[in-house]
């Protein structure tokens, strides 16, 4: 018999009324329906959205990221309720679950291990070690640490490639792993081993015709300034998040990177900057303060009467808008679910204003500088080589004999 303290939920962006957790829909064979909840006992599709095992620790409610779509959510809370009922039957017969003090507890280490990197500011690490190390302890039948295996890893590789992630990503979460193992003082050459190889591949950027098309179809001034500061000073995600008016400057058309303890937010290399501002897009600033009310701060905050709370959607409004403006590609697997484009993201502008500022001459120090990086190695990760077409014009150029 299952047990009904965990089950199987989906939290929705519901048009006009935020965010909600509701009861995930099975078919009659027994899967469960993509992106299909029950509201009020009636079968509704929400694109937008992931599942979540609800349960219960004690009388406090929990709900439980699971990543992937239907295949993987169906495993997740079938391997919890055997978990839930293995504990249950144990409980009916009287047996006591005692846990073993001396041995590390993987479950127990885990949010220890997360706070830790948030309590050094690094909150981008941080969400990246929760989302590598949840994953896998969601398809980890160990409870301690002292069990791990490296066919435990190797499962994990294997289960991130099921979902369809790229060699990249599985890499890439491989050494976020890495990094709980190392934590609870496992030898990681014997556990982890080495991370899966990859095909180094091109950073993408932005072409003009793409940009063009999408500024252009950009209604509001939110909008538009927001997208033009990304492409125009190549912020991060969470230094667009807590940029304050005050950090701006109109005269000197300049624009300070800076920490918010305030907000927990903590600029990654630690390290201040200084960026160049466009006129043009100081004009817009300019005439867009006008427009808001006396004493507000962050310059994108959530619309909706919280202006005044660091949007952390950002990435979700850019996918909304592409989708609304028909400009996603049509052919990957988010732009056939209607949810969005996989040809679309926020660090693609950062990968685009770096790689502008190289091919416009800018010296790889400067620009260095400007993007906040702390090497030149990573600023070299992000310089997309000439297309072809300007390749071809400077080699009809070049006087061969």
């Amino acid at each position: 018999m299952a047990n009904k303290k965990v089950s199987l939920v989906r939290k929705c962006k519901v048009p006009d009324d935020g965010w909600r957790y509701y009861p995930a829909v099975m078919s009659a064979n027994g899967k469960i329906k993509p992106n299909t909840v029950s509201v009020d006992g009636v079968e509704v599709a929400y694109p937008i959205g992931h599942y979540a095992l609800r349960s219960y620790n004690g009388p406090k409610l929990v709900y439980t990221r699971i990543e992937g779509g239907a295949t993987e959510a169906l495993a997740a809370v079938k391997l919890a309720q055997k978990k839930a009922n293995a504990l249950a039957i144990i409980g009916d017969a009287g047996v006591q679950v005692v846990k073993d003090s001396t041995r590390t507890s993987l479950r127990d280490s885990y949010p220890r291990f997360v706070q830790a990197a948030r309590d050094r500011g690094s909150d981008e690490a941080a969400e990246t070690y929760e989302r590598a190390v949840e994953e896998f302890l969601a398809g980890c039948p160990k409870i301690y640490a002292d069990e791990l295996t490296r066919e435990d890893v190797t499962r994990f590789h294997v289960q991130m490639k099921a979902r369809g992630l790229s060699a990249r990503t599985v890499s890439n979460r491989h050494f976020n792993l890495r990094a709980f193992l190392i934590s609870l003082g496992l030898d990681v050459k014997v556990i982890a081993g080495k991370p899966p190889r990859y095909d180094e591949t091109l950073p993408e950027i932005y072409e003009s015709e793409e940009l063009a098309a999408f500024f252009s179809s950009l209604t509001l001034d939110y909008d538009q300034i927001l997208f033009k500061l990304l492409l125009t000073t190549g912020l991060r995600e969470r230094e667009a998040m807590h940029l304050q008016w005050t950090d701006l400057s109109f005269s000197r058309r300049t624009l300070q990177v800076r920490s918010k303890p305030q907000y927990k937010h903590r600029i990654k290399t630690a390290e201040e900057r200084e960026l160049p501002l466009t006129q043009e897009l100081v004009a817009q600033l300019q005439a867009y303060r006008q427009q808001l009310p006396a004493g507000r701060k962050l310059v994108f905050g959530k619309l909706g009467g919280r202006e005044d709370v660091p949007d952390g959607h950002l990435l979700r409004r850019l996918k909304l808008l592409v989708k609304k403006a028909g400009l996603g590609c049509g052919t990957c697997a988010a732009c056939l679910a209607k949810t969005g484009c996989e040809n679309w993201w926020l660090h693609k502008f950062r990968a685009t204003y770096i790689t502008t500022l190289l091919r416009s001459g800018m010296d790889l120090r400067t620009t260095m500088r400007l993007s906040g990086h702390a090497d030149l190695e990573s600023v070299m990760r992000y310089l997309r080589p000439a297309g072809t077409v300007e390749v071809q014009d400077r080699v009809n150029a070049v006087k061969w004999f």
